[in-house]
């Protein structure tokens, strides 16, 4: 897909229950946001926890908050001036 269709907007008309768009715009209103700008997110997040993409998310942001063994026990193998010792 190109950058120009990325950005590029549609229209799109919906009918939708009055309770559930009323309780959409309160809350928008809760979140500082437009109703078009709460329901393009809602659909957004829809779509990308569909496709996977939050869960894989998810799992890479846990690998790096615990890290990867590097073999060193958390110990330092070396000084760094002694890695990079000027003659």
């Amino acid at each position: 897909m190109t950058e120009e269709l990325k950005t590029k907007k549609r229209n799109l008309t919906l009918s939708l229950p009055y309770p559930l768009v009323r309780k959409a715009k309160e809350m928008a209103v809760r979140e500082d946001r437009s109703l078009n700008d709460y329901v393009r997110a809602a659909i957004e997040e829809k779509i990308e926890h569909a496709s996977g993409y939050a869960e894989a998310r998810e799992r890479q942001l846990a690998r790096l908050e615990k890290g990867l063994a590097l073999g060193t026990k958390g110990r330092a193998p070396a000084v760094r001036d002694d890695l990079h010792e000027r003659s």
